[in-house]
């Protein structure tokens, strides 16, 4: 006999909090046991916002606490998927997880479900998304920048939740901030130092002769996490 079995899905960032509105949530998809191409349900962990939050939860019961393995990290506040999927026996289904803030990571766990037997509350699917949302700031794709004059290089690092590196719950010194500059098969790198504004790192460079440019940039955090962006193509004008 078939019944619906509900589950509750949310996804919290790696070394940070859930997913929630301001990085317009994570995509959830659910797979039956063969791995079709449609899933049996899909949506955004967009589920139960309250007035007044953004879903993501409260940072000090997850920040300020230590976890016991195998607790569950607190929710309160923090959004959800939800979908009521049919069973009629003892089934392995698989969840993914997918950043919309950055659709090339996505997460993927397989989790045996018990027909009647709910996953929600305590007791719901959490997929832990690994990754830092990595933005080039400055200069423009549009900036006009002259060889031989210093420019500014900016970018934004922020926790897959879109939390700010801010040094009170996830300090600068624990992230290496990169820029790779590429022309002609040539790179070179540029440490870009914490500005003191939330999740800004930057420095100063000097593009050499004029020509086009991409700029990459590369962030690391000492838990593993990793960030890149898309090379940004600029171009540099003679004096």
């Amino acid at each position: 006999m078939t019944t619906k079995t509900k589950i509750s899905v949310r996804a919290l960032a790696l070394g940070g909090k859930f997913v929630g509105q301001h990085v317009g949530f994570a995509m959830i998809d659910i797979y039956g046991p063969d791995d079709a191409d449609a899933p049996l349900a899909s949506g955004l962990t967009d589920q139960g916002l309250l007035a007044n939050t953004d879903g993501s939860g409260v940072t000090a019961l997850i920040m300020d606490q230590p976890y016991p393995w195998g607790y569950p990290v607190r929710a309160d506040e923090a959004t959800e998927f939800t979908a009521e999927i049919p069973l009629a026996e003892p089934t392995v289904l698989t969840f993914v997880a997918t950043s919309v803030a950055d659709r090339r990571i996505s997460v993927l766990s397989k989790r045996l479900v018990i027909p009647n037997l709910s996953l929600t509350g305590p007791s719901a699917v959490v997929l832990v998304i690994p990754g830092l949302l990595t933005a080039l700031t400055e200069p423009a794709a549009t900036a006009s920048i002259v060889e031989g004059t210093p420019t500014t290089i900016t970018a934004q690092v922020r926790m897959m939740c879109g939390c700010l590196i801010d040094n009170l719950f996830w300090p600068a010194a624990n992230f290496s901030v990169q820029a790779i500059i590429s022309n002609g098969g040539t790179n070179q790198t540029l440490t870009l130092s914490y500005t003191g504004q939330p999740s800004l790192f930057s420095a100063t460079y000097t593009f050499p002769a004029a020509g086009d440019y991409d700029i990459r940039i590369v962030a690391t955090e000492m838990n593993g996490n990793l960030g890149a962006t898309s090379p940004v193509l600029v171009k540099v004008k003679q004096k």
